[in-house]
């Protein structure tokens, strides 16, 4: 899989905008995110690592593509800034255990509404052990069926709350219209520590 998104990122990935999410900017600039231990799951080439470094986060970056990451350390030292960048994928749990840490936020723009079903599934595991109760979670998706038949999968409208809910209480979601695909934006928080409790 590591090897399609090397290609992607090669060849000009179209998500890879330059400039980091407007909602982020916006919680960042209202003082509603304060700076904080951040994790960006599937950072590609560091925009929002980047930028959050740059205000004070201590932001660190995962992402499956070496060439994402590359570009990434070449940004974070373009831009004088500090940030932890690493290779992996964060499907592997040995992998995402070994961080030894956990974040007060977290973020995915473009990594769970490319996974298939059974790969979400992982996903929440490897969620769980990167958070703790009070962690904030940043995601954006885009909804599946939408006008065009290329690119993520996507999620169904209410699919995100419905495999996230024993951990994570929606606070806010928001509808996003693109030139590509509409989107659904969330900020969650981890209320409960379920650790203990058996998966779905």
């Amino acid at each position: 899989m590591s090897g399609w998104w090397d290609l992607a990122y090669r060849s000009g990935a179209p998500w890879d905008y330059g400039s980091p999410p407007d909602e982020l900017v916006e919680l960042v600039k209202s003082g509603y995110l304060q700076p904080c231990r951040a994790l960006d799951v599937g950072c590609g080439t560091g925009t929002s690592v980047t930028y959050l470094a740059s205000k004070g986060f201590d932001a660190y970056g995962l992402d499956i593509s070496k060439v994402a990451i590359k570009r990434a350390l070449a940004k974070a030292r373009d831009l004088k800034v500090k940030c932890d960048l690493r290779l992996m994928n964060f499907l592997d749990l040995e992998a995402v255990s070994k961080l030894s840490m956990t974040f007060d936020l977290i973020m995915d723009l473009g990594c769970f509404h490319s996974l298939s079903r059974r790969e979400r599934l992982g996903y929440k595991k490897s969620l769980k052990i990167v958070s703790r109760p009070g962690s904030m979670y940043l995601l954006w998706c885009f909804l599946r069926g939408a006008r065009w038949s290329y690119g993520p999968p996507g999620v169904d409208r209410d699919e995100a709350e419905e495999k996230l809910s024993k951990e994570f209480r929606v606070i806010e979601k928001r509808h996003l219209s693109t030139s590509f695909r509409d989107m659904l934006f969330y900020i969650m928080r981890r209320d409960k520590d379920s650790s203990n409790s058996q998966e779905e």
